[in-house]
């Protein structure tokens, strides 16, 4: 039923699903969204040419600034349609910042939710993650509703939700 995959350059059926996902998100305005994206990133737009939409937004998506070399974008596949996109930002060496935007049809069935609990567990399989994160930064505090859901507790100061990774935590309770 559900499936969590990451969007890589090399694999074209995540891309193709990707392109879907972002077409059907961003209501056939990604290539506007893309250019601008660039631009805050500092990244040349590419003209588009003779090249299909398709192959305009591979291109488009193998751009990425140096920043975003650790960061792992991730798609919420429903019997093989993408529902929701995970994007996971490494904030520090060991603190991984988690964002998810969810199709407006697929919205308020908890897909959002199950799409960051599979990414958490594939952050968390890694014991050099200390912490995960989630800002929100909607109108509707959807973010903070699954952060809360999921465990995440609300740090005050930074105004982030946070969530140790479990192994540690085992570990830690182990060691007293």
């Amino acid at each position: 039923m559900f499936t969590l995959i990451e969007i890589t350059n090399k694999d074209e059926n995540s891309l193709k699903l990707s392109y879907l996902f972002v077409k059907e998100a961003s209501a056939n305005d990604w290539k506007k969204r893309y250019q601008l994206s660039c631009i805050l990133k500092n990244i040349p737009i590419i003209k588009q040419g003779n090249l299909s939409d398709f192959e305009y937004f591979k291109v488009t998506k193998k751009q990425k600034a140096s920043f975003e070399s650790a960061n792992k974008e991730y798609l919420l596949l429903l019997n093989g349609n993408p529902v929701s996109c995970i994007y996971t930002i490494q904030k520090a060496e060991n603190i991984i910042d988690i964002t998810v935007t969810t199709l407006p049809k697929y919205r308020k069935k908890g897909y959002a939710k199950k799409g960051v609990q599979l990414a958490e567990e594939k952050i968390f399989a890694n014991p050099n993650v200390f912490f995960t994160t989630i800002t929100d930064i909607t109108k509707e505090k959807i973010s903070s509703k699954i952060a809360i859901a999921l465990g995440y507790a609300y740090h005050e100061e930074t105004n982030t939700f946070i969530k140790a990774n479990p192994i540690l935590e085992e570990n830690i309770t182990h060691l007293m």
